[in-house]
């Protein structure tokens, strides 16, 4: 279902509309002042919003969000297995891809990584940008927000790991598994984490150094990929397999 994300809380039931968000719901959506729609804050609360003014809502707490939705489309309501992402910084706007798509995918945790082979770090200004497109993703498709990590060095994304570890790779391993063998004894809601490579992927170094700390090591039975879409693919593969 599509709701209005509130950048903050409201305080006494009011909310100050930025110039960005009115452009949203006077633009974009068409709403007129007097209309009524469903908004949610960072804790996932549902309120009922009214537009009070060209510059304010107010918001009421509300436990039935459907009934005052932006529109008639409907999200997944059942429960995902909570995935955390970790991938390589890329050139250009690849990661920004990356991130909406995961997102509105409905993934935990995204964990951003400065491998051996990343070409360019990471600047303040793209991790801001990230946390745009999130909020974003996050009001367009429904989904809850991820939680944004890094940049981190390939040693410290080991340390964000939740559950099984899979690392994706392009060379040979020692028990390389296809993806569904590698969680055909986990239940969904079991946390999983996967790890894409940046362009080239990993170096052997850095796969060595993940199944040390116990990855399977997986094989995509797929033509060559691009790490943007190999991230993607994964992803929505591994919701698939787990959602049974």
């Amino acid at each position: 279902m599509r709701v209005f994300l509130l950048r903050n809380n409201a305080e006494s039931g009011v909310y100050k509309l930025s110039q960005k968000e009115k452009n949203y719901l006077f633009r974009v959506l068409r709403l007129n002042v007097n209309d009524i729609f469903t908004a949610k804050d960072s804790h996932d609360i549902y309120y009922k919003a009214f537009l009070f003014d060209e510059d304010s809502i107010t918001l009421e707490e509300t436990d039935k969000p459907e009934d005052t939705l932006l529109d008639g489309l409907s999200s997944y309501n059942g429960p995902f297995t909570p995935i955390t992402a970790f991938i390589s910084v890329l050139k250009g706007k690849k990661n920004e891809m990356e991130v909406r798509a995961l997102t509105e995918m409905g993934i935990k945790k995204i964990v951003l990584m400065e491998t051996e082979f990343v070409q360019s770090p990471l600047s303040k200004h793209q991790m801001e940008r990230f946390s745009l497109i999130i909020r974003e993703a996050v009001q367009q498709s429904g989904s809850k927000e991820p939680e944004l990590v890094g940049p981190l060095s390939f040693k410290e994304a080991l340390t964000e790991v939740e559950g099984k570890l899979l690392i994706l790779h392009q060379s040979a391993i020692g028990g390389t598994m296809k993806l569904s063998e590698a969680v055909k004894d986990l239940s969904q809601d079991s946390p999983l984490s996967f790890m894409i490579g940046p362009e080239g992927g990993f170096s052997d170094k850095e796969c060595d150094e993940a199944v040390n700390n116990g990855a399977t090591p997986v094989l995509l039975c797929t033509n060559i990929l691009r790490a943007e879409t190999a991230a993607i693919y994964t992803a929505s593969s591994l919701q698939t397999l787990m959602q049974g």
